[in-house]
């Protein structure tokens, strides 16, 4: 795995190390990029700090690999956590971090990751519900026959709804399958990716027809989505 720290001498690499990970540990930009591109790294730990601006380098890192799983490391500022996580970051970890949180953390965030499946793990493959599309192996989701960027978190929850287009899936069904059975119930993590879902799937964003609010309960994606305007 790859850690992007601006020094390089705090405790992650050690406390990951000591879990049985091989950590790369990078001070620079270009490095970092190195790393994935060469594909010696699974999951990338971006400091928020660093390079300056770790989304930013984040940013870079997915337009090489699109989905590439990343776990932003960083204060306690929920602008920061809000601008992570809809930028397209997996997780967000409040430093200082704890060792056995930060283990649990990046072992979730690998479990859902496409490039560490099996292909017998993408059950049902291709999924197509109304003119959305999503390819698991590909890690590709097209809207109208447009292909829609789609940050691994995103694609995982996109999945979770499409799979059982017409249920409704609890809040806490989806925040267990997503951030672990130890995610806190009042995380807001959820409602960020459902919105930034609708933003990219829907007509009109705030009057979803795909994505659907099911009160006090949770979501539903409509196995019959109403038809776009005009047709």
């Amino acid at each position: 795995m790859l850690v992007a720290h601006p020094l390089g001498t705090d405790g992650v690499p050690a406390d990951l190390e000591g879990a049985g990970f091989e950590v790369v540990v990078v001070t620079e930009a270009e490095a970092g990029l190195s790393v994935v591109h060469a594909g010696r790294a699974d999951i990338a730990l971006v400091d928020g700090r660093f390079d300056g601006d770790g989304l930013a380098f984040c940013r870079r890192l997915w337009l090489g690999t699109p989905g590439f799983p990343v776990l932003l490391l960083g204060p306690n500022d929920e602008d920061l956590v809000t601008r992570a996580l809809s930028a397209g970051a997996d997780d967000y970890l409040l430093l200082p971090s704890r060792p056995a949180e930060l283990v649990a953390r990046v072992r979730a965030v690998l479990r859902r990751s496409p490039r560490s499946r099996r292909p017998a793990d993408n059950a049902g493959g291709t999924v197509e519900v109304g003119d959305v599309r999503l390819d698991p192996e590909s890690h590709e989701v097209t809207v109208h026959g447009r292909r829609v960027h789609m940050p691994l978190r995103e694609f995982e929850l996109l999945a979770l709804l499409m799979q059982n287009a017409g249920l409704v899936l609890t809040r806490a069904t989806l925040l267990a399958k997503l951030w672990g059975p130890s995610a806190p119930p009042e995380s807001t993590s959820l409602e960020v990716h459902v919105r930034r879902l609708r933003a990219k799937l829907e007509d009109d964003p705030a009057e979803p027809k795909r994505i659907v609010t099911i009160r006090g309960v949770g979501y539903r994606y409509q196995s019959h989505p109403a038809p776009r305007a005009g047709t």
